[in-house]
């Protein structure tokens, strides 16, 4: 078996957009959003990615056949606020070759990506894989990856009801000032899973702060919409609803960006908050033409995996986050 790495620009591109096609855009892995339209918006996407940076896509050629490919990009949001390098493998897609012939591809594309990375000066690369991706994951492994963490997706259906969740006792309503500072006090008060915490370059406070941007951001730009529950007159959390304006500008198809972008104030848990606030903005979301909405949890937060579980929503597969250090410890 003769494995080949190449830029993106020397493989064939009718073989590089049927590559795309056939591979599940990840983001919806096992769920019913995919579709054609969407499989070729990824490709686009991803076309335009390698065009403007022709150094960081490659294509894995098996035996003169197209296998796979991947870029190595720039983490700009943690390389800008930390000022350190950070990278991430993203954009990937392969062939459905035989298990051992994809583990051997993997690994040469990875070693190709570790090395353009290196010489992009990354102290860290990411990666977020697919629990359905075996080959990918192990070649990850034995790169020198190690696991950071987990997400948990789950798929529900607009024709779906989640109003037995809404509490009368949460008010939902659109944010205040005071309630970012409240968001900032949340997520400094309770336990907080990130993998780059355990890393001497990422300090927890600012890690935080990121957290909260967020939020801002969302709100002040009107990406979309910050969602505030509220017991008693005072903050209990927050949800962010966000609609991927470019895909549907692009396809027609209403969906969400896979992310939660939640956060409870500990005064408020275990009295239904987060599950009002989902079972709120799925309705709103609805109203907004969305077929289906993708939503998750961290694989840590058993509560909230349980939550959803309850809820009647669909499970869709599994996402790894892994890590590798490429530099020495700060």
């Amino acid at each position: 078996m003769k494995i080949r790495v190449l830029p993106w620009h020397e493989a064939d591109p009718s073989e590089l957009r049927q590559l795309y096609m056939d591979y599940a855009f990840p983001t919806y892995w096992g769920s019913a959003i995919v579709d054609d339209r969407l499989q070729d918006y990824r490709f686009r996407k991803v076309a335009g990615a390698a065009d403007e940076d022709p150094g960081g896509t490659f294509v894995a050629e098996v035996d003169g056949s197209i296998q796979g490919a991947a870029r190595i990009a720039r983490v700009d949001h943690l390389s800008d606020h930390f000022g350190i390098e950070v990278g991430s493998i993203e954009n990937e897609a392969f062939g459905a070759y035989h298990p051992a012939e994809a583990y051997r591809m993997a690994l040469e594309l990875i070693r190709t990506l570790k090395q353009r990375a290196a010489e992009r000066a990354c102290l860290f690369v990411s990666v977020s894989a697919s629990s359905m991706a075996g080959p990918w994951l192990r070649a990850l492994e034995e790169s020198g990856f190690r696991y950071a963490d987990g997400f948990v997706r789950m798929v529900a259906d607009s024709r779906d009801s989640y109003d037995a969740f809404i509490r009368p006792d949460v008010i939902i309503r659109d944010p205040v000032p005071s309630d970012f500072d409240d968001i900032a006090a949340s997520y400094e008060l309770v336990p907080f899973v990130n993998h780059w915490l355990h890393e001497p370059e990422f300090a927890r406070t600012r890690m935080l702060q990121l957290y909260v941007k967020r939020y801002r951001e969302v709100h002040e730009r009107s990406q979309g919409r910050v969602l505030i529950g509220e017991i008693e007159g005072r903050f209990a959390g927050a949800l962010i609803l966000l609609v991927d304006e470019d895909i549907k500008k692009e396809t027609g198809i209403t969906v969400n960006p896979l992310s939660m972008g939640i956060i409870v104030h500990p005064r408020a848990a275990r009295r239904g908050v987060s599950l009002s606030l989902v079972a709120h903005r799925h309705n709103l979301y609805r109203e907004l033409g969305m077929r289906y909405g993708y939503f998750g949890a961290n694989i840590n937060s058993r509560p909230m995996i349980r939550g959803l579980q309850k809820m009647g929503m669909s499970y869709a597969g599994i996402d790894f986050g892994l890590i590798l250090r490429l530099g020495e410890r700060g």
